[in-house]
């Protein structure tokens, strides 16, 4: 169910840009509102997996409404961000390509890493502290959890965003529920800035 959350994530992500490049009129964007509900269900579906201890239950009926307003609202993250670095840290290709493209599109200065090692690399010979991590909390070696306390250590002003095809209930059960900062995968691209906008911004902690 982890690999599965993960290319939901990177579905749902090429989809939307590709839905930000199309013109209003454009008779493919309704294809690409057709993948995201797709996305959607299976998400869905996956998180009921990823619960089950008994009798599956019932699907609910039709689309969540959290989820059809992230995607009425997500073809308007073209607009510039503030200037800020961020270090991507995610071990699956298509999710870490992903995101870092939706980043970029919004402003951001991106730098990535398949793994802890890389990551420290980059905090080794990166000469200034980046304004964000944003780490996967199963990488294989060195989970994110442990990632951030070494890179802590270095880079003592950045902020931290978890990322987990897990939610919390699951994290906590397995002991590595995160401080700060959670995002749960499948995640739509508007919720990622959003997220990154609220942790980076004036006064928070």
């Amino acid at each position: 169910m982890h690999d599965l959350k993960n290319v939901l994530s990177a579905i749902r992500g090429f989809a939307t840009v590709i839905g930000e490049d199309l013109r209003p009129h454009d008779p493919a964007r309704d294809d690409v509102e057709q993948i995201l509900t797709a996305v959607d269900r299976g998400a869905e579906l996956a998180q009921r997996l990823l619960a089950w201890r008994g009798p599956i239950p019932t699907p609910s009926v039709g689309v969540p409404v959290e989820v059809a307003l992230e995607r009425s609202i997500g073809w308007t993250m073209q607009q510039p961000r503030r200037a800020a670095t961020i270090l991507v840290v995610e071990d699956d290709d298509l999710v870490r390509t992903m995101t870092v493209k939706v980043l970029r599109r919004s402003g951001y200065a991106t730098l990535e890493a398949a793994n802890a090692a890389e990551a420290e690399d980059w905090a080794a010979t990166h000469g200034v502290a980046v304004d964000l991590l944003l780490v996967d909390i199963g990488l294989p070696v060195t989970n994110g959890l442990a990632l951030w306390e070494r890179v802590e250590e270095r880079w003592p002003g950045s902020k931290i965003l978890f990322m987990s095809a897990f939610g919390r209930t699951a994290l906590a059960e397995q002991g590595t529920l995160p401080e700060g900062g959670f995002l749960e995968k499948p995640f739509a691209p508007v919720t990622l800035i959003e997220r990154i906008e609220t942790i980076l911004a004036p006064g928070s902690s």
